[in-house]
Parts: C-alpha cells; sequence; structure tokens
C-alpha cells in the first residue's frame, strides 16, 4: 500500500508540472510577437543569449527577467525564431513577388496522415514546450527556404538573409541518423536553416518540414563558394571576434566533423560556452561525415545545458527528434504497415531482437543466448502470471474444459539481423519456451528483399521502434 501511495504521489507531482509547464507555454507562445518590442536596455544577458542574431538580441527584454535558467532560455529561443521569421517575412513582402524557390505541397505523407506514429506504443511523451519550438522551427524552416534562392547565393556571392547547416555523411544508416539528429538539434537551438546532402533521402523519408526542402538545392557547392575552416583553426584565427581582420575569416564556412578520431579542439565545438556565438554570423556550418551521437555533448555545455534540460527533460534526444523528424515515405509506410497488421499487430505483446555481427559472420552464441534473454526479461510479471494460473486453472476444473479452451498471451518475436541463419535457429528455439513462460510465441522476420540496403535497414529500424 506504501508503495502504492508513493506512485500516486509521483504522477499527482508529474500532473502538477506539466500544468504548470503547460500554462507557462501558453503564455510565453501566445505573447511573444506582441511584447518583444523594447531594446534589452543594458541588462545582462547569458551565454546562450550572446550566440543568438544581434537582430534578435533586442527582442530579448520580457525573456531577461525570467529567473528560471531553463525557461528564460526557452523564452530566449522561442522570441530568437519568431524574430528570425518575421525578418524574413518582412523582407518577402517588400519583395512583392513569387518568392517561392521550392515545390511547395501540404503535407501529404502517407505514415502521419494514417496515424503511423501510434504504432510506436511506447515512445516517450514529447514536453509540451519542445512541441512548440518544433512548431516554430518547422515555420522558420519554410520562410527561409521560400525566400533565399541559394542559387542566386552562389551566382551573386552574396550572403543569404537566413544562416544555414548543411549535412552530409557517407557512412552507414545508423551513424547518419545519429550524426543527421545530433546536427538537428544544433539547427533548431541556433536557429538555422538545416539542409542536407543525401542522394535517395526521398525514398527513405517524408519531409520532415511540410511546405518546405530539405535537400540541398542542386547546383550549389560550398566548396567552390567558400573557403573551409575547421571550427578549431577558425578559433585559432580569432575568426568571431570583432577585431579580428584575418583575410580567411571573411566568407568562411566553418566545418564540424565528429568522429572517433577527433581531436579535444573539436569537442570545444559542443562543450565551450562561447562557441556559438563566435559563428552566430557565419551564414554557413557543414557538418561533413560525422558518424557520433554527438548531441549529448551539448549537455556539458554550461550555456546550453538549462535550455536542453527544459527541452529534453530525460536527456532522450534522439528518440524525440525521431518521432518529430523520421517520418517513412510512402513506399516504405506500406512495407512497414503490412508486415505489422500480419505479424506484431495480432500479438498480445511485442518483442524485437536485434542482431549485430562483425562482418557478417554467423554466430551460434547468439542464438544460445537470446532465448534466455527473452525468459529472464520478456516474461509475465508476477501478477500476470499468478493471474494466467488462475484463469488455467479455472478452466480446468471446468466440466467443459479442453485444451483449446486455455487461451495463452501470444508473444510475436521480431529478429532484425543481415545474418539469415539466427531467424531459422531461433524460430526452432524461442518456442520451447512456452511450457515455462505460459505464453505462446512466433519468431518473425523480413524476407530478405531487392530493395537497397538503406530502405531495408530504416524499415527494420522502424519495425523495432513498434516493439
Amino acid at each position: 500500500m506504501a508503495h502504492l501511495l508513493t506512485a500516486d504521489s509521483q504522477s499527482t507531482r508529474q500532473c502538477k508540472q506539466l500544468s504548470v509547464w503547460t500554462l507557462v507555454t501558453f503564455f510565453l507562445v501566445n505573447h511573444l510577437s506582441a511584447i518583444f518590442t523594447k531594446p534589452t536596455d543594458g541588462l545582462e544577458l547569458t551565454a546562450f543569449e550572446k550566440g543568438l542574431r544581434a537582430l534578435v538580441q533586442g527582442q530579448l527584454k520580457p525573456c531577461l527577467t525570467i529567473e528560471v535558467e531553463g525557461l528564460r532560455a526557452g523564452c530566449s529561443l522561442m522570441a530568437a525564431l519568431e524574430a528570425e521569421t518575421a525578418a524574413v517575412k518582412d523582407l518577402a513582402a517588400r519583395r512583392k513577388s513569387d518568392n517561392s524557390r521550392f515545390s511547395i505541397s501540404p503535407d501529404a505523407c502517407a505514415y502521419r496522415l494514417q496515424g503511423g506514429p501510434s504504432l510506436h506504443k511506447f515512445a516517450a511523451t514529447m514536453h509540451p514546450y519542445l512541441k512548440h519550438v518544433l512548431k516554430r522551427y518547422a515555420t522558420f524552416h519554410r520562410h527561409c527556404t521560400e525566400y533565399d534562392n541559394l542559387r542566386d547565393v552562389y551566382d551573386s556571392k552574396k550572403n543569404p538573409q537566413c544562416r544555414y547547416v548543411m549535412w552530409s555523411c557517407t557512412f552507414g544508416l545508423g551513424n547518419k541518423l545519429m550524426s543527421l539528429l545530433s546536427t538537428l538539434l544544433y539547427a533548431i537551438i541556433s536557429q538555422r536553416v538545416l539542409l542536407i546532402e543525401s542522394p535517395g533521402w526521398e525514398s527513405l523519408f517524408c519531409e520532415p518540414f511540410p511546405g518546405s526542402k530539405l535537400q540541398v538545392p542542386e547546383g550549389f557547392s560550398l566548396v567552390e563558394m567558400y573557403t573551409s575552416l575547421s571550427f578549431a583553426d577558425f578559433r585559432k584565427l580569432n575568426c568571431g571576434e570583432s577585431t579580428t581582420k584575418e583575410p580567411r575569416c571573411i566568407r568562411s564556412v566553418v566545418v564540424v566533423v565528429f568522429t572517433g578520431e577527433s581531436k579535444r579542439q573539436d569537442h570545444s565545438f559542443l562543450v565551450c560556452p562561447t562557441a556559438m556565438a563566435a559563428v552566430r554570423e557565419i551564414p554557413f556550418l557543414h557538418f561533413r561525415n560525422s558518424n557520433q551521437h554527438f548531441a549529448m555533448g551539448f549537455f556539458l555545455n554550461p550555456a546550453l545545458r538549462p535550455l536542453l534540460e527544459l527541452l529534453f527533460p530525460e536527456h532522450n534526444v534522439f528518440h524525440m527528434l525521431a518521432q518529430f523528424f523520421l517520418s517513412p515515405s510512402d513506399a516504405v509506410w506500406v512495407q512497414i504497415k503490412s508486415f505489422y497488421e500480419r505479424n506484431l499487430q495480432p500479438a498480445s505483446r511485442n518483442v524485437g531482437v536485434q542482431l549485430r555481427e562483425s562482418k557478417g559472420e554467423y554466430r551460434q552464441h547468439y542464438d544460445d543466448v537470446v532465448p534466455l534473454c527473452i525468459l529472464n526479461k520478456a516474461a509475465l510479471c508476477p501478477i500476470e502470471l499468478e493471474a494466467q494460473l488462475e484463469r488455467e486453472k479455472r478452466v480446468a476444473q471446468s466440466p467443459s474444459s479442453s485444451e483449446s479452451n486455455i487461451s495463452r498471451p501470444l508473444v510475436s518475436v521480431y529478429i532484425s539481423s543481415l545474418v539469415g541463419g539466427h531467424y531459422k535457429s531461433l524460430k526452432q528455439s524461442v518456442p520451447k519456451l512456452e511450457p515455462k513462460m505460459l505464453q505462446r510465441f512466433v519468431v518473425v522476420a523480413q524476407v530478405i528483399s531487392t530493395d537497397s540496403h538503406f530502405k531495408t535497414s530504416f524499415s527494420k529500424f522502424a519495425l523495432l521502434r513498434c516493439t
């Protein structure tokens, strides 16, 4: 009883906290545009606020009096996105012409329209403040890609109105997604437009920002247009300082790379409180060929941590941004939906098993371990087990009882592996657990297809999220 009371108390506190966050968020969202009209009047800016562009710093005054660090940073971020978007909309109105440079269309993603996210039953709930930030960022992204014609920027050698983060990566899909979502996080907190250079992206994913375009425009080349400097070299040359006259700092693109071989100086981009301020007026950052989930490094940055703690209280950056950003394309969604309805939906419980082997070599040891893991981790909890035993006892004592009257929970075990031998072995061994676990088991896996490796990998990734 004490345990239940404790759980209820925790639940009550969580509900109260959520109510407070919701009220604060509602106030900020509905009053930002109306109250951000005065300069800062000498009020001191935090390191995060100093990293915002000069054009938005004058709009932060109402945020500067907020005492809670996270709320103040969140308020400043929302104000910055609002100011950046308003500036672009104002320029577009002055131009009085059709500013759309990309194919703009309403959201037509079947995955989102058909309730695909609901298949992820154990997905964590997104914080209301994060929802508002992502909504503002999507609007900002759309207006910038409508207004800025990067092909014209390339031809005229002029800087664009908005600032950009370009992302490219040649590693496997898993490394790509970790790197990409980390880059997206930086793009959001620094108010930069994320564009990617990734052939075949549209065959895997829907556009994350309806009405916008994620791919780098064809024919646009940062290499030919700008001088490339690593962030470490950029800081060595004192670029970003008002007093520097180093010619290499002018019209430069700062290249950011995070791999297993990155040096300590490279990590200063993540953890240094003044890093964002140093590059705030640089039009293009290029996150090139990173293969790490470097988003967590930003939590070590004193300037960014309060904001990140507000947006991601559980520090689950990849999980939350994947919900928002990684929607399967229509072609991939058809495969996922069909497999789910046929193999996972009928089960009362789904268990996902991913097996990764070095160089694709089959290892019998894995097949021996998986059933033990399922026995220890996927068994009925004591209360469920007791209830199941009681049901079976009643059925057995019934005059009309028969073996077929006993209905045991069905568990679907989804095997994700590039080595087919595991599925064949586990299909035989896992059902042998049924007498011990009082559950029925069915082992399923995707049939090896002729689709691209990335398409198959993402399909498996999405199905694992359904377990």
